[in-house]
């Protein structure tokens, strides 16, 4: 009996999968179909922060041919998979139309690249191949984005106290000469009792951070527990939250 259900449920999902792909209907085994798929499933796309990456990515075919096969790709929008597609806007990013696999060969690579325009780690670019390629191709390939930072990466984390809409920062680079304002954050008006963190790419240098709270009386510990912290390319170089109006950090790189 198990094995009766066993055969109807692989029969089920055959069928299923031949329904949106036009096969040979004289086809008996899997072997008898042709597949097309991306090497990975799932893979990390690193990202220069503010700068244009590239990632090659292969493709295998399941039957070779003795003339050139071309496969039609397609970026999987974001409604792909209950929300699950790309995240990004197609002009940050290329992607070919096709990829070429040549005569006699199971296998192939196209290149795709992203330009940072300030989305961060966790979004994502999903490739498929497009539904008039013959050959059946059940996965798609996710590309998750991580940015990363060519030189040094700066993280800011702040939990703020009750009143987080007190608490600005700035963030400059050559204070030792000619202090430059690099970065800044204020307006946390909705973020009582809650964290932020912020990732920056710095170069080397002479960097100067200022915490102000406009009452006065810093982020801890009379009105919440605020807290904040620098970590600099892993390692924690200040850290405080009982302040008055500012707290001033200089630190240098290397």
């Amino acid at each position: 009996m198990k094995k009766i259900l066993y055969t109807a449920l692989v029969l089920c999902i055959f069928i299923f999968v031949a329904c949106d792909n036009e096969i040979d209907a004289d086809a008996t085994s899997a072997s008898d179909y042709e597949f097309i798929s991306f090497q990975d499933d799932v893979l990390s796309f690193e990202l220069n922060q503010s700068g244009t990456s590239a990632r090659t990515i292969t493709v295998y075919n399941s039957r070779k041919s003795s003339s050139d096969k071309i496969y039609n790709l397609e970026v999987l929008p974001i409604e792909f998979n209950d929300g699950q597609g790309t995240t990004i806007s197609s002009d940050f990013y290329f992607v070919p139309s096709s990829v070429t696999i040549p005569a006699n060969a199971s296998s192939a690579q196209f290149d795709v690249s992203i330009t940072d325009n300030g989305f961060g780690s966790g979004d994502r670019l999903v490739l498929g191949f497009a539904d008039d390629n013959t050959a059946l191709n059940p996965h798609p390939l996710r590309m998750d984005i991580i940015i990363v930072c060519p030189v040094n990466e700066l993280i800011l984390d702040i939990t703020f106290d009750n009143y987080a809409e007190e608490t600005s920062w700035e963030l400059y680079s050559d204070v030792s000469t000619n202090p430059t304002l690099i970065a800044s954050g204020s307006g946390y008006d909705d973020l009582d009792d809650q964290s932020i963190q912020e990732r920056l790419c710095i170069d080397n240098g002479d960097f100067g951070f200022v915490i102000y709270d406009a009452y006065s009386d810093g982020i801890c510990c009379s009105f919440g527990q605020g807290s904040y912290s620098l970590t600099v390319n892993g390692e924690i170089i200040h850290q405080g939250g009982s302040f008055g109006a500012n707290e001033v950090t200089t630190f240098s790189l290397p």
